[in-house]
């Protein structure tokens, strides 16, 4: 593996799009770090790049028990791995708490509110009193009151997590991040305060949510924002303060559906209808005599875009995302 290859390898790790076995690999890399170096907190960078450049510097000593230079080399270049791995969560660490600061700044956080921070490398789960549960992601913050008050339920979020929040209609459920909010009643749903600090991305998995900007200076539009429904996302720039509506990379069907994706002759205006109640996500066809294409096969066990990769080629078409929309678009059938 060279240098290009691991630095890839390590930047899909970090954002989330390396394969099973990659991911393994990392880890691997990273178990190899001594108890003593992986127990300083996060926030002490200076004293944990030198622990680990020290403990590199020593592992890169020729080793007797080492019966070749090729064994010498591939563990010199798992601790570099494990180090630049760690130094990489560092950096996001500090760059998600320096985005903290300046949103403190303009958007003030009640006193005495609870706090905790993922410093570890594993999703940190929180209960709380509602019986809601908070997923935090590695590097990320989160505050919320010990018992929340009549009428309103509020937590403020730096970072990433994803969030099951407890039905309760007397209560909505906010959520904070910097200038962004997305209130809920009872669902489940991601916030990610991206690490270059300049987006902030919501994606919905069950339930529906209202996102917009508190910005008092703000348009009416981006107060109103958006809402979505579920496998929706929105993606909101804090320079332009515009919303980008589109779909999750991985769309999940109702349950209830599972058993309905077996088709003998159907026509492509029943399969789509189905997607579209599985998935909650609107299918247009652009050329109605599509709806005269016949479909036969068994597509429960595949995930969205397979199966819609499937109809469309068995019938010559094309499907095409648009914001929370699919397209489909093809010559059609007699």
């Amino acid at each position: 593996m060279n240098k290009q290859h691991f630095h890839a390898l390590l930047s899909r790790y970090q954002s989330g799009d390396c394969t099973q076995q990659e991911k393994q690999l990392v880890e691997q890399w990273f178990s190899l770090l001594d108890a003593e170096e992986t127990a300083v907190p996060l926030s002490e960078n200076q004293q944990l790049q030198q622990k680990i450049w020290k403990a590199i510097q020593v592992r890169q000593n020729p080793v007797p028990d080492y019966s070749s230079l090729e064994a010498r080399s591939l563990f010199n270049w798992r601790w570099m791995a494990a180090a630049m791995l760690l130094l990489g969560t560092v950096w996001a660490f500090y760059q998600v708490k320096l985005s903290a600061a300046k949103s403190d700044i303009a958007y003030h956080i009640p006193a005495g509110l609870l706090g905790k921070t993922n410093s570890s490398i594993k999703p940190l789960s929180i209960q709380l009193e509602d019986g809601s549960q908070i997923t935090l992601s590695p590097g990320s913050t989160v505050q919320f009151p010990s018992k929340f008050e009549v009428g309103k339920r509020e937590v403020f979020l730096t970072g990433k997590a994803f969030f099951k929040v407890t039905k309760d209609p007397a209560k909505p459920f906010f959520v904070y991040t910097g200038e962004l909010a997305t209130k809920v009643l009872g669902t489940s749903f991601w916030v990610d305060q991206q690490v270059d600090g300049g987006h902030v991305e919501v994606a919905v998995l069950t339930g529906k949510v209202a996102v917009f900007s508190r910005d008092e200076h703000e348009s009416d539009e981006a107060k109103k924002g958006v809402v979505l429904t579920p496998n929706q996302k929105v993606n909101y720039a804090l320079q332009t303060k515009a919303f980008q509506i589109g779909l999750v990379s991985l769309p999940v069907m109702l349950a209830s559906y599972e058993k309905a994706f077996v088709f003998e002759d159907t026509g492509l205006d029943v399969v789509f209808d189905v997607i579209q109640k599985a998935y909650g996500i609107q299918i247009v066809l652009e050329n109605q005599k599509l709806k005269g294409c016949l479909f036969t096969a068994d597509i429960g066990k595949q995930p969205l875009r397979t199966k819609l990769d499937l109809i469309c080629s068995s019938v010559n078409a094309r499907y095409e995302i648009r914001g929370a929309k699919i397209f489909v678009s093809g010559k059609g059938c007699q």
